[in-house]
């Protein structure tokens, strides 16, 4: 059937008359559900054609129609809202995620809500509120160590839930995450081979005394090939900060024996170790190589530019969007999502300059 839109005087009805999903379909000669799916950015995962994509969206162009997802979220008891939930929103790094996991979900018709969890307590509170209903979807990054089992009896109540950068080892709640031990064993495994003995790590507070801790098994895993063995005195926690970092580094660089480099637990931190390390008279990496970790954009304008392992952040948050908003409109999705990292060399270890 060939498509053609109506002139501008070809509607007799009053505008007041608002247009439907219907009149949509049949003046595109399709069906209903092929207006929903496209209309509601779920045409890709249908195998529905550019070409009916955009006779579609011209027919609702020129009948004046949009989609009324309110009264959609009425009928299926559905918000529309899928919450990401953070401990730390300041931080460049869950910026880039979270702006991938929003694109992803208004193209499907859904808005972004975020939650603020700097406390398990405040975690246990928050969690406790997406039980009225508030959200259709909750998406954790950064969490406790209770965050699994509250997430699961959000699973028990119908709620859909993804783990971002957890282990995946809590049952029935899909994970997102990159492979962070082998991101820590590569970042570890170069400053050796740069002569380095004698590494330290900082870690994130909050995994002290945590069963996993992939960035702490990584860099062991990196040392024992190497016939080093493992010294707790060279791990230092510290406040996920750049404040954190600061105080991390100070408290490394106060050991009796200093290391000559330290792989810390992400850019954010490693940048607030850069400043504590030029406070204290120390060059980088001449006196004290530096490794981060994540890739945001802030180490390569850091000073020196910061050596860290980089991974699709963009993708990380696509693939958390993806999986919650899957489990809402019924699809299986994988229990599991692993993504790759890489290796980013610059000043900060002494090592040449890579992107």
């Amino acid at each position: 059937m060939s498509f053609r839109p109506p002139s501008p005087n070809s509607r007799a009805t009053d505008v007041a008359q608002a247009a439907t999903g219907q009149d949509v379909a049949a003046l595109a000669g399709v069906s209903r559900t092929a207006v929903s799916l496209i209309m509601n950015g779920r045409a890709a995962h249908h195998g529905l054609s550019a070409a009916t994509q955009a006779r579609v969206r011209l027919a609702a162009k020129s009948l004046g129609y949009t989609p009324n997802h309110a009264a959609r979220s009425l009928r299926r008891q559905r918000t529309n809202i899928i919450t990401f939930m953070t401990s730390d929103p300041g931080n460049r790094y869950f910026a880039e995620v979270l702006a991938a996991a929003e694109q992803a979900a208004i193209a499907r018709g859904y808005v972004v809500n975020i939650m603020v969890a700097r406390s398990d307590n405040a975690e246990a509170e928050a969690i406790e509120r997406l039980c009225g209903g508030v959200s259709d979807g909750l998406v954790v990054h950064g969490g406790s160590p209770h965050t699994g089992e509250r997430l699961m009896r959000l699973r028990q109540r119908g709620l859909a839930c993804v783990l971002l950068q957890d282990s995946g080892s809590v049952p029935d709640v899909a994970c997102v995450r990159v492979d962070i031990a082998e991101g820590a064993r590569l970042a570890t495994q170069h400053l050796l081979a740069l002569g380095h003995a004698r590494i330290g790590h900082i870690t994130d507070v909050r995994l002290s005394g945590a069963i996993i801790n992939d960035r702490l098994a990584g860099y062991r895993q990196a040392l024992e090939g190497a016939g080093i063995g493992f010294d707790p005195g060279l791990v230092v926690a510290g406040v996920n900060s750049f404040a954190g970092g600061d105080v991390a580094m100070r408290a490394m660089m106060g050991l009796g024996e200093t290391p000559s480099a330290v792989f810390v637990f992400n850019d954010q931190m490693a940048i607030g170790g850069l400043h504590a390390l030029a406070s204290l008279g120390l060059r980088v990496p001449e006196d004290v190589a530096v490794m981060g970790f994540d890739g945001t954009d802030l180490g390569a304008f850091s000073t020196p530019e910061l050596s860290t392992i980089d991974h699709p952040r963009q993708e990380l948050g696509r693939l958390a969007a993806t999986s919650v908003l899957d489990q809402i409109e019924g699809k299986s999705v994988p229990a599991l999502e692993v993504l790759p990292v890489r290796l980013v060399v610059r000043r900060s270890c002494g090592g040449r300059i890579g992107k």
